[in-house]
């Protein structure tokens, strides 16, 4: 009798957990945006379209040069709002071979192919949620759709 409890549990539980991931994947192939944030330390624009995120990292100087540029690319799960990015590349388009903000913040992060945001919207404007490497929220402004669900 417990073991067909606990059969029927476990069975319930592996399908409810494919059943969210499955639905977290689609609703976040529904994507079409992009979004620009600016901090001190970098400047980043990004796109998502049917899922494939394109982040664009970059630290200019004061006189317009880029001192470096990165680019990572992932793929969006989504669940509320909750965003789940799965990395499968991330390399370095201009590099001066000094260390700045921004290629700190690449090595920092090369180590972890999923990384996890809240995003909350409002009209054209997107609050990010991070609290990796360290807690932040970025402001930034957005055109398109985080998902399905998103009104823009």
């Amino acid at each position: 009798m417990v073991n067909k409890i606990f059969v029927s549990f476990t069975a319930l539980l592996t399908v409810s957990i494919i059943l969210i991931l499955a639905y977290s994947f689609i609703n976040g192939a529904t994507c079409r945006y992009s979004i620009q944030f600016q901090t001190d330390e970098r400047d980043t624009f990004m796109t998502c379209y049917r899922g494939k995120v394109v982040a664009m990292h970059s630290k200019q100087s004061e006189n317009g040069e880029f001192l470096s540029k990165w680019m990572v690319e992932a793929r969006q799960f989504k669940l509320g709002n909750q965003i789940v990015h799965f990395i499968y590349s991330r390399h370095a388009i201009v590099d001066d071979h000094l260390e700045d903000s921004n290629d700190n913040f690449n090595h920092l992060t090369s180590g972890y192919w999923v990384l996890f945001y809240n995003a909350k919207r409002h009209g054209d404007t997107v609050y990010w949620f991070k609290n990796f490497p360290r807690y932040n929220v970025l402001k930034g402004s957005i055109n398109g759709k985080l998902d399905y669900w998103d009104k823009d």
